[in-house]
């Protein structure tokens, strides 16, 4: 059985078709959206969801997070600041 998203957090895939994600597939991207604009109840969901280790390699490859959101799961997490190269980086326009 395929697992879907709440339909509480089409919020923050606006841009996105929820009904085609798939929660395994597409752990990357839902967890780079919800770690950078969820609340307290996503950050629960991403947890009851995903190891920790899926969500620190998104936090170590991602350039969708930001610096700031970067840093504190850094700290969340105990992740080593210096393996979240991508997200800790500020990118050039």
């Amino acid at each position: 059985m395929k697992r879907i998203l709440p339909k509480d957090f089409d919020k923050y895939f606006w841009d996105t078709n929820t009904d085609k994600l798939s929660v395994d597939g597409n752990y990357s991207f839902i967890i780079e959206r919800l770690l950078e604009l969820g609340d307290l109840d996503e950050l629960a969901w991403v947890n009851n969801n995903y190891s920790k280790e899926k969500i620190s390699e998104t936090l170590s490859k991602s350039r969708r997070i930001s610096p700031k959101t970067g840093n504190f799961f850094s700290l969340y997490y105990k992740i080593p600041k210096d393996s979240l190269v991508a997200c800790t980086k500020k990118h050039s326009i």
